[in-house]
């Protein structure tokens, strides 16, 4: 938000006693989790090029971060244009990670607890892949957005549960998000 100021882009506020600015994240990444791609709508009182909008803040944000690609959507829902996503696990090291992945997606069902209205939820239908690269890292590509979401911190939960390992996480990072394809 710091940037969008500094850039002086005429973006638009929401209406109330303590306006912020109208721009929403695709999926909210959980606690602790890092991303290296993300999308963002965000609206503004008049209209800009997407170019002019990268090109004013290009030297904004902060260091690490950089915008790839800006346009402009007809509607704003980009919550629900999103499908899947990838995410990378990092652990110390684990010689029994390999069997407990092959066995938890075996699996006919993972029921895990989630502290919400739902109760418990079936984690098995939001994972579509896990790649197992060593033992001390591994990708899942999971189901993602407003009809379905697998939380990583969940899927760690259910290992530990399933399969009797500890597992001691270093680092999640979420390296894509993906939209539906219409």
């Amino acid at each position: 938000m710091r940037a969008l100021r500094r850039a002086n882009l005429d973006v638009a506020h929401t209406k109330g006693f303590n306006p912020n600015m109208r721009m929403v994240f695709a999926l909210p990444l959980p606690l602790g989790v890092t991303s290296d791609s993300e999308y963002v709508d965000i609206w503004f009182n008049k209209p800009y090029e997407p170019y002019e909008v990268l090109e004013a803040l290009a030297d904004k944000l902060p260091e690490g971060i950089q915008l790839l690609m800006s346009f402009e959507v007809e509607k704003a829902a980009l919550m629900e244009d999103v499908g899947s996503a990838i995410y990378h696990f990092k652990i110390e090291e684990n010689k029994e990670i390999k069997r407990a992945l092959d066995q938890l997606i075996q699996m006919d069902e993972i029921n895990v607890f989630k502290s919400n209205k739902k109760g418990n939820i079936d984690l098995l239908p939001l994972i579509y892949k896990i790649d197992y690269h060593d033992n001390q890292a591994f990708s899942v590509l999971c189901k993602a957005g407003a009809k379905g979401n697998l939380n990583p911190h969940l899927l760690i939960n259910a290992l530990e549960m399933y399969t009797d390992i500890k597992i001691n996480v270093v680092s999640i990072n979420r390296n894509k998000l993906f939209l539906k394809i219409p």
